[in-house]
């Protein structure tokens, strides 16, 4: 970015004419789609302007549409309170707004085609400057004759303390239109404590939160229970890993929780902010009684105080992203579900803690000086393995094969029912079809079998998360000369400690593409516990996954740059006192001192976690709303 000039926001910052390659291709909708979004949803309320039907305070204002987003909106507009969802991103998920992207036909055929779907929503965080000189220019061609910043990098950024994998999303949806969908519950080592001094009641509130998060996302852990890529990982796991086959301590594996819907044998359908809460504006047909809308392209620059002595929010400022408008947003409540980064900075843009490189020797600000401190994101080793022909060969172990494929004669059976066969009939049946119908397919596995979807999950004893299984990420995809049938995904996660010395700070002199202030990381993995964890999980791992098959060249066991895990953590962490505990919100998301202003998502998680952390983050926005229902009274609805 490049320094700005001054201007009358509280920073003193401003974003300039120039724009970064990235914010630049964001693909605006255009001619008669535009015409159609700009006739489906009504225009926007500024300070005294109220267009017909479209009231000029909200009870509750959201920035946000990810899952925690709109966890906020299905409560509490189904309340009765009359709520508005901003965001800075657009609708380009289909019919269905915020939906998962993978919930077509072409990328569950052929899931490595979804990587690049997935590389190109994500925009990093910070890019340190990049100070490579091109020699090799025409001399015709201008050439910078010293180092300059450019292409949208970051010159406060340390290339050495960088989260360098770390990304945001920006479409309605958030980062749920292109994720995994692993909603697995926090090990009570991972959980923050929201009932304190009493472990058995803040055990029921964990249970009691979790069972309606679940509900929302539908969390199941059977999706894939007739998938024989993924019994035959699920199986040989198990048994090597059985107290009669290892001296080790037994491990056990299932399926991933996975938010989901098995339609037919040959789709899912992946949850996403959509499934949480239907995003159409209301009221509606299907919804005649509620109090709904959403404002997509229009980005939360910050939310303001009468004066700093006061104890509430009194609106929220948003910049329309297609007309460059400003606008004043009131409401009761205000809430921020912008993500782990946007939070922070949101915050900062308003007056809280402060801008620029944290120093040691100043005083600590006086609202939330806690704010972007004690930042975690998590460790994560990879690999890709080809199952061994031990393994494929087992596939056929109960069938009975006459002749040879494509010659006359050919036929293979199996025995129903058989209590010698080691697979259930529908794997026998599935593995027959598909050997007689494709002779000229010399694997035994189905064309169209789901990927496996395994886990063992996290235990003190072995502090980690683990997915065993094929999916797209925005790296790991698998090169067309080998048959993705074959390959197996291995991410294990690991849990960081968190430290004050790891923090998350904003530039008081350049912005990022959207004008804000730029954040920058200050980020080491600790010595110490996190460091022998990680690896003591790689040595898991390359275990494990050997006893699957051998590694796909290209693809042996690494450590992957910090921050593509994209579980960025305790940015605004949670806690009991503020002081005493140097946290941000307190257990009901509440920020410290002020009475109508919450944060939602990872942010507020400040433990060291490894788990996936969205189905967490959904709970405690669940127990957040229970307290503004109980602290603010919804509107009257009149009729216009």
């Amino acid at each position: 970015m490049i320094p700005t000039k001054p201007s009358d926001t509280p920073l003193d910052i401003e974003e300039t004419g120039w724009k970064s390659k990235a914010v630049a291709a964001i693909p605006f909708a255009t001619g008669a789609l535009q015409g159609k979004l700009a006739r489906d949803l009504p225009a926007l309320p500024g300070p005294g302007d109220s267009p017909v039907g479209v009231p000029s305070q909200y009870d509750i204002v959201i920035a946000g549409s990810g899952p925690v987003g709109c966890t906020y909106a299905r409560i509490l507009v189904e309340a009765g309170y009359n709520v508005a969802i901003i965001d800075v991103g657009e609708m380009d998920s289909g019919p269905k707004i915020g939906s998962h992207k993978k919930n077509t036909v072409e990328y569950q055929k052929n899931i490595d085609k979804f990587v690049h779907a997935i590389q190109g929503q994500l925009m990093p965080v910070s890019v340190p400057v990049n100070k490579l000189v091109v020699d090799t220019l025409s001399p015709a061609s201008w050439q910078a004759s010293s180092n300059f910043v450019r292409n949208g990098a970051n010159p406060g950024q340390d290339a050495f303390r960088n989260l360098g994998g770390q990304a945001v999303t920006r479409v309605v949806g958030g980062m749920a239109t292109h994720w995994t969908c692993a909603t697995p519950e926090f090990h009570k080592a991972e959980r923050p404590k929201l009932i304190k001094d009493d472990d058995q009641e803040d055990d029921a509130e964990w249970c009691r939160l979790y069972g309606i998060a679940k509900t929302f996302i539908r969390t199941g852990h059977d999706q894939y229970a007739r998938s024989i890529r993924h019994g035959l990982v699920l199986d040989a796991l198990s048994e090597a890993y059985s107290n009669e086959n290892t001296d080790e301590t037994e491990r056990h594996f299932e399926q991933i929780p996975l938010a989901a819907t098995r339609i037919n044998p040959r789709f899912v359908e992946w949850s996403s902010a959509h499934t949480v809460f239907d995003l159409e504006n209301r009221p509606n047909k299907e919804k005649p009684k509620e109090r709904f809308n959403l404002f997509p392209a229009v980005i939360c620059e910050r939310v303001v105080r009468t004066n700093r002595n006061q104890k509430s929010i009194d609106r929220m400022v948003v910049q329309d992203l297609i007309s460059g408008k400003r606008y004043e947003i009131k409401a009761k409540v205000f809430v921020l579900c912008t993500g782990a980064v946007h939070n922070p900075q949101i915050l900062v843009n308003s007056g809280f803690n402060r801008p620029g490189r944290p120093d040691a020797s100043e005083p600590l600000p006086a609202e939330l000086p806690y704010l972007g401190s004690f930042i975690t994101e998590q460790t994560l080793t990879f690999c890709q393995t080809v199952f061994s022909t031990t393994l494929i060969e087992s596939i056929k172990s109960d069938l009975i094969i006459v002749g040879k494929p494509g010659q006359v004669g050919y036929k293979v059976s199996f025995t129903p029912d058989d209590p010698n066969n080691k697979h259930p009939n529908w794997w026998n049946r599935r593995v027959v079809e598909h050997m007689m119908k494709h002779q000229e397919d010399p694997l035994p596995i189905p064309l169209d079998d789901p990927e496996p979807q395994v886990t063992t999950l996290f235990r003190e004893d072995y502090p980690w998360h683990t997915q065993i299984h094929r999916d797209a990420f925005s790296y790991g995809a698998v090169a067309e000369s080998i048959d993705s049938r074959l390959v197996v995904d291995w991410r294990f996660f690991g849990r960081t400690e968190p430290v004050e010395s790891n923090k998350l700070w904003f530039s008081n002199v350049y912005t990022d593409q959207y004008g804000m202030p730029q954040p920058t990381f200050d980020f080491k993995f600790p010595a110490g516990r996190t460091s022998a964890e990680a690896e003591r999980m790689m040595t898991d791992m390359c275990k494990m996954s050997a006893k699957i098959g051998g590694f796909l060249p290209g693809s042996y066991p690494q450590f992957m740059e910090p921050g593509l895990v994209l579980h960025l953590g305790g940015t605004h962490r949670m806690g009991f006192n503020e002081e005493k505990d140097k946290c941000c919100v307190d257990t009901h998301s509440r920020v410290f001192g002020i009475d109508n202003l919450f944060l939602g998502g990872c942010g507020n998680i400040g433990t060291a976690y490894a788990s996936n952390p969205t189905l967490t983050a959904m709970a405690l926005a669940i127990k957040s709303c229970d307290y503004i229902k109980a602290k603010f009274k919804p509107s009257v609805a009149t009729r216009t």
